[in-house]
């Protein structure tokens, strides 16, 4: 089996350490059976499944966007997902798409007819 590890999503998603091995090890799992199911090379499938799941773990993590110290203010990201946003929503999911994109694309031939 080509899947990650907690360990590494957190190497690339730091802002994931507030879960537990169990708890990111359900996503890895979920986000492993999407990235079993491209017709990729097994080779890319732990990249995919790490960048994958970060993506589904960050879904509902507040993140800082910005902090003050005096009088200690905090702001969060507001992430909703709906059907115009997906994968874009997070930098983890772009880059899933983007390697998806790239490893999936059917190989185009160039013929030139004389």
């Amino acid at each position: 089996m080509a899947s990650t590890t907690p360990e590494r999503v957190r190497s690339i998603a730091k802002h994931l350490s507030s879960l537990t091995d169990e708890q990111l090890q359900i996503i890895i799992d979920d986000a492993y059976q999407e990235v079993k199911s491209l017709d990729i090379k097994e080779e890319y499938e732990e990249r995919l499944t790490r960048y994958l799941a970060a993506h589904l773990g960050s879904i509902n993590i507040r993140q800082t966007q910005s902090e003050s110290v005096g009088p200690m203010r905090k702001t969060y990201t507001a992430q909703s997902i709906d059907n115009n946003t997906g994968l874009k929503v997070t930098p983890y999911g772009q880059e899933y798409e983007r390697l998806r994109n790239r490893l999936t694309a059917k190989a185009r031939i160039n013929l030139t007819v004389i």
